[in-house]
Parts: structure tokens; C-alpha cells; sequence
């Protein structure tokens, strides 16, 4: 098995044990419930007539999953790769470990995005499935091919942010503030400024690849500056190249002080 494969696996099996996964999936459970309970009003007839089960889970993917979840699950996965290490003294033992850093910073960032991929997605796609009820038959066959484009659109993100934040878990000594403060000042609120300034942020190459009519994306939908689909993807893979060598830098050069 090479170093990369094991790193990798260890890693994953970390993750997938930790009460972090746990909490994280009810989280992926709540947008479950709510298309649930919205698909119950369609069909009871309750809901309005332009609520239909594809607008119920457009809203539902663009406004719970790529504006909250996405950031929600990115952010306390990514950030704990390295950090929780400190925190919790182990990372003298993978140092000692013959891996070299970047290997190991590469195998965590890979397990990172199996286990947030696999909450993420089937998740999303479980909203489509249950709401896509409330239609006529063959809807749901019609619509699929959004449906394999929003979850692009998530795997993408789960990819970018990702890096993002394994950069910052592996800078900073409180990554999650730091973080949190980066994704509401920067990435939510810089959003909301018309022109050029938006390009400048990871949310504004997703929302330009969401396969939704402006309406169906919320307020911020309206702040948007036109971007192409494949200029977006090929932005949002130079980002995450670029952060990922940043942080498999900044992880082999900075010393880790433990706290007594």
C-alpha cells in the first residue's frame, strides 16, 4: 500500500468515526425533513399551485445546500484536519511517521472529501427524489440531468472550500473563527456588492454554474455578474490547486507548538 493510500485511509476511518460526522449528518437530514414536509403540502393540496416539487427542490439545493450546508460541512471538516491534530497532541506521531508532510496533508484533504462527499451528496439527491413525487410522472427523468448538475455544482464546492479551509486549519490556531469570519465578511457579503468585486470569491464560480433561473436562487442571485459555466470550472480548479499547494506548504514549513 503506498504512503498516500495509507494516510488516506486512516484518515477516513478517523473521520467517519468522530462525533463531528455524526452532528454533521443531521445536518444533511434537516433539508431531508423539509422536503419531506413540503412535498406533503403539495400533495395535500395546502401549498399554492406554483409550488411544484422541482421549484420545492431548487430552493431547497440552492438556498440549504450551496448557500448553508455546503459552507457548514466544508468549513468544520476542512479546518480539523490539521488543527484537530494539535489540538489533541497527535501530530508528533505523524511526523515520526517516514511520510513526508505533503503526503500526509494530501491523504487527510482526500478522506476529507469522501466523507464530506458522502454526506453531502446523497442527501441533496434523496430531496430530489422525495419532492419530484409531488409531479407528474416522468418529471423526474426530464429533470435529472439538473439534478447531476446541481450535485456538480456541490461536489465542486466540497472540492474548493475544502482546500480553503485545510489551508486555514493548518495556518491558524483558531481556524473555525477565523473561518466563519472569512465566509460571512467575504464570501456572503462581498456577494451582495454589484460589479467585479464578487469574482474575487469561490460562491460567486458556483452560483454561476447552478442550472436554476435567477429567481429560484434567493436575494443573492440578483447581485450576480455573468460568468461562463466553463470559465467558472476551470477558476474553481486553478483555486483549489493554488490553495492546496499553499497549505501542503504552509503544513511542512510551520512549526506546531504544542499547548501544555
Amino acid at each position: 500500500m503506498s504512503p498516500l493510500a495509507a494516510v488516506f485511509r486512516l484518515s477516513l476511518a478517523v473521520l467517519m468515526k468522530s462525533k463531528r460526522t455524526l452532528v454533521i449528518g443531521l445536518l444533511c437530514f434537516l433539508p431531508v425533513l423539509g422536503s419531506f414536509a413540503g412535498t406533503s403540502l403539495i400533495l395535500s393540496g395546502v401549498a399554492t399551485h406554483e409550488l411544484t416539487g422541482f421549484s420545492l427542490t431548487s430552493f431547497i439545493i440552492v438556498n440549504a445546500y450551496v448557500y448553508v450546508l455546503l459552507v457548514v460541512v466544508t468549513l468544520f471538516y476542512g479546518t480539523a484536519l490539521i488543527s484537530d491534530e494539535v489540538d489533541e497532541k497527535t501530530i508528533t506521531y505523524l511526523f515520526m511517521r517516514p511520510v513526508s508532510k505533503t503526503t500526509i496533508y494530501l491523504g487527510k484533504y482526500l478522506a476529507y472529501l469522501v466523507a464530506a462527499s458522502s454526506l453531502l451528496l446523497p442527501s441533496a439527491a434523496i430531496c430530489f427524489l422525495i419532492a419530484m413525487t409531488a409531479d407528474a410522472s416522468g418529471e423526474a427523468a426530464h429533470h435529472l440531468p439538473i439534478l447531476l448538475e446541481d450535485l456538480t455544482v456541490l461536489a465542486l464546492g466540497i472540492v474548493a472550500y475544502g482546500a480553503l479551509y485545510a489551508l486555514l486549519g493548518a495556518w491558524s490556531k483558531r481556524p473555525v473563527f477565523v473561518g466563519l469570519g472569512f465566509t460571512l465578511v467575504w464570501e456572503t457579503l462581498v456577494t451582495f456588492i454589484p460589479g467585479y468585486l464578487s469574482k474575487l470569491t469561490i460562491k460567486h464560480y458556483l452560483l454561476a454554474l447552478l442550472p436554476h433561473a435567477v429567481g429560484q436562487r434567493g436575494i443573492l442571485g440578483l447581485f450576480e455578474s455573468p460568468t461562463s459555466p466553463a470559465a467558472a470550472v476551470v477558476v474553481l480548479l486553478l483555486t483549489t490547486a493554488g490553495l492546496l499547494a499553499l497549505g501542503s506548504w504552509m503544513f511542512t514549513n510551520k512549526e506546531y507548538v504544542l499547548e501544555q
